[in-house]
Formats: structure tokens, sequence, C-alpha cells
């Protein structure tokens, strides 16, 4: 086994040497291959600015002419890119200036808008109404007996007259004390009339023909929050 070992190392030496030449003499041969296809690429691409420029000259510019796809780009191309966007700069320039003259021109022949007609909303009506309302002079409470007692068919009590009142008018404030003593002001004045039944006292309108529909107004009104008391 010692006798082989060197046998063995020399063939693998051998043959590793020769993958290296046969490496080298391969990158040799694609390194000048490299080189010529530059060469021919440079030369094509100078024929053919050459071209573009004779065809210019002719006045031919109808067929589209592709450009080459990859390559190095000779100093002519390369000068070409910042012309085309030289020309592109000052022709948005003047697009943009175009584009302002006329929206000036637009805006000073548009007539001025006109202010819209300010309109009374229906809220501002609501509480003006509220308010005119509120304004008016409550009816004298003892018109409002009066005119109840007018129109009853039977005589009424004190408090019978008081609910019927505060369900037709429930923003006043009527007790039954307060219009007892209202209805016996009218008894004194001779608007009305009462009549005891045992204990409960009955009161009924009198008519007096022509001025019976005034009467009630001449009589002060009779202060709704301080009731006199009486006896029933």
């Amino acid at each position: 086994m010692a006798a082989q070992e060197p046998t063995l190392k020399s063939q693998y030496v051998e043959k590793v040497t020769a993958d290296l030449a046969l490496n080298t003499a391969e990158q040799e041969r694609i390194r000048k291959e490299i080189t010529s296809l530059q060469e021919n690429l440079a030369g094509l691409e100078q024929d053919h600015e050459l071209l573009v420029g004779m065809r210019a000259a002719i006045g031919d510019t109808t067929t589209a002419v592709p450009a080459p796809r990859t390559g190095r780009r000779t100093a002519a191309s390369a000068r070409k890119p910042a012309a085309t966007k030289s020309a592109t700069t000052a022709g948005a320039k003047k697009a943009t200036a175009a584009k302002k003259a006329t929206a000036a021109k637009a805006a000073a022949k548009k007539p001025a808008a006109k202010k819209p007609v300010a309109k009374k909303s229906v809220a501002a009506e609501s509480v003006a109404d509220k308010a005119a309302v509120s304004n008016e002079k409550p009816v004298p409470l003892t018109e409002l007996i009066h005119r109840h007692l007018s129109g009853q068919t039977e005589p009424k009590t004190a408090r019978e007259i008081a609910q019927a009142l505060t369900t037709a008018h429930p923003d006043r404030n009527l007790s039954d004390n307060l219009v007892r003593t209202t209805t016996e002001r009218l008894v004194a004045r001779s608007l009305a009339e009462r009549a005891k039944q045992g204990s409960t006292v009955y009161y009924t309108a009198i008519q007096h023909n022509d001025t019976a529909a005034d009467a009630p107004a001449a009589v002060p009104a009779q202060t709704e929050t301080a009731p006199l008391a009486t006896t029933a």
C-alpha cells in the first residue's frame, strides 16, 4: 500500500493539471470571442447612427426605425436623450402657459354669481307666531266663567266649573277656590245667581238681553294666583 500511494497522487496531479489547462484555454477563447463581438457591435452602432443621419437628411421619416436594444452607447446616441428632454420640457412649459391664459380669459368672461335670496325658515316663522300669541292678553277669568255658565242648561258648582275650564285651558292655573271667588264676584254684579241645596252651592248665568255679552268685560280680572277664601 505504501508503494502505490505516490502513483495515485501523481495521477490526481496530472488530472487536475489537465483540467486547469483546459479551463484556462476555454476562458481565453471566450474572452477573444467577447472582444470580437464587442468590436462588431461597436461597428454596427456606428453604422446605425450614420444610416439614421443619412435617412434624416434625405427626408424619409415615415417608417419607424428600431433602436438598438442593448450594447454600448456612442457619443451621438448619448446626446440625443438630452436634446429630446429639453424639447419636451420646453413644450410642457408652453402648454402650461397656454392653459393659464385660457383659464384667465374664461374667468374674465364668467358673469358674477348671484347671491341666493335669503328665505325665511319655517322655524323662524314658528318662533314669530309663538311670540305673537304670547303677547296677546289672556281672557279675564270672569268672562271665561260667564261664557261657560251661559252655555250650560243646568246650574253648575264651582268644582264643576273649575274642572271644565281646566280642561279647556290647561295653561291656566285654576283652583276650585279661585273659581268660586270669581263666580261670587259675578253674583255680586248681577251677572250670575247662586242657589244652595243643602251644603252645595250652584251657579247659573244671568242674561241681560243687549248688555249680557259686554257685561263680563267690565268686571276687573281676578288674580289667578291669589284666591280669596269663601264659605261654600
